[in-house]
């Protein structure tokens, strides 16, 4: 049977549809949104526990890796799933092994975390440290699968730089497993925490700023702001995590002090492509917005501290910058990612959106994040330490206010109603 005059032949329809399919899945957005908040609830469960560790003395290492490994990971597994599902107008992966994912990474983090810190065997460390590989792993089939289902192009420098990411978490995790499982070594250790905190954290977030600040300030990115100069970037900081990581396992402070510094040059790289604010855009996104341009400067200091400790034969993320970068440099982007992104996923319609924005607005919050950060750079610790108890007492208060469940918009039925 042939096809009308003017009309494509069967075989060509059949070929387009797997492609409209793809472009106009009806549920892509639910599905995807739906799985990014299950991912989120687990990644503040490991925030708050990570604080309470904290607060618990003697336990930095259990606290710094809940939140790292942990809350921080969990959220990136979160993130990038949905900003790809979003960004390439791909279907979302198929709920079940979304589930799978995450709760690798979340049992994994947690196994490795308690195993660690209580002196379990190393049976359980080497299991969880495996399972949270499988996770990392199983995140990158996920990402690659949903980028090749996708119709949207522009946003591949970002999603391959996410890919990078996972190579050198796993990276990262198998350093952290020889000397869980061997014998630690400095070198081991600082070659092990630039791939996960530089690698895995840093290339993730990096890759998202130039498009996320976009969104958090309902902005278009920048002219100057150009796919090739992304993939430059993106690339240079990739090399410079390579650099580090293999300066710092064969004990050469020289090297590796000029690929953090290398790495500093591009996030700085990473601002100029944000778009720069506006006073109309910091009247409307507040501190949301200011958090992420903080967090980025808090990174760039941390770094260039860092490789001043290091050229000085002192050891790399061994001391207060390793706190700064975490907490007020990551942790202050991840918030302000947050305060957008939790009365996103509720939805519930513009007057429920713009009271989730509303409650999660906290100039307090910021002042406390950043209070942390100075009293951690000038090791006043009991300044920190209080500072860091308002932030997160501050921020649980609003996350709970807003919550993570999704509001039906006020035209729709209760789920169980009869119409």
């Amino acid at each position: 049977m042939t096809s009308a005059p003017g009309q494509p032949s069967q075989a060509a329809q059949r070929r387009a549809k797997p492609h409209a399919s793809t472009r106009g899945a009806a549920d892509r957005v639910r599905r995807s949104h739906a799985q990014t908040r299950s991912t989120l609830r687990l990644a503040l469960c490991f925030l708050g526990a990570s604080a309470l560790a904290a607060a618990w003395p003697g336990h930095r290492w259990l606290a710094l890796h809940l939140l790292l490994a942990g809350g921080f990971v969990t959220a990136i597994s979160a993130g990038t799933l949905m900003l790809t599902v979003t960004w390439s107008a791909a279907p979302a992966p198929p709920d079940r092994w979304v589930a799978v994912q995450r709760w690798c990474v979340v049992l994994g983090a947690a196994g490795l975390a308690v195993g660690r810190n209580a002196g379990l065997p190393v049976a359980v460390v080497g299991v969880s440290g495996s399972v949270y590989v499988l996770g990392l792993l199983t995140l990158g089939l996920l990402l690659a699968r949903t980028i090749r289902r996708g119709t949207e192009r522009r946003f591949d420098a970002a999603v391959g730089a996410y890919m990078c990411a996972i190579t050198a978490g796993i990276a990262g995790s198998g350093l952290g497993l020889t000397m869980a499982l061997g014998t630690p070594s400095p070198s081991l250790r600082g070659a092990h925490v630039t791939a996960n905190l530089l690698g895995l954290v840093g290339l993730t977030i990096g890759a998202t700023l130039p498009f996320f600040a976009a969104t958090v300030v309902r902005a278009r990115m920048a002219k100057r702001t150009t796919a090739r100069r992304l993939v430059v970037t993106f690339g240079w900081q990739v090399c410079m995590v390579a650099a580090g990581v293999a300066a710092l396992a064969a004990d050469a402070a020289s090297s590796a002090a000029a690929a953090l510094c290398g790495y500093a040059v591009g996030i700085v790289a990473v601002g100029v492509w944000m778009p720069p604010p506006t006073r109309r855009q910091l009247a409307w996104a507040g501190p949301r917005l200011v958090a992420l341009w903080a967090g980025c400067a808090w990174w760039c200091t941390a770094l260039v501290a860092t490789a001043v400790d290091t050229a000085a034969g002192r050891t790399a993320f061994g001391g207060r910058w390793l706190l700064v970068l975490a907490i007020s440099a990551y942790g202050q982007i991840v918030w302000g990612s947050l305060a957008y992104l939790l009365p996103m996923l509720r939805g519930g319609g513009h007057e429920r959106l713009s009271e989730g924005f509303a409650t999660t607005r906290s100039w307090p919050g910021l002042l406390a994040a950043n209070v942390a950060g100075f009293a951690m750079a000038g090791s006043y610790m009991p300044v920190a330490a209080a500072a860091i108890a308002v932030w997160v007492l501050d921020g649980a208060a609003r996350a709970i206010r807003v919550g993570t469940t999704r509001a039906p918009r006020p035209d729709e039925q209760p789920p169980n109603s009869e119409e």
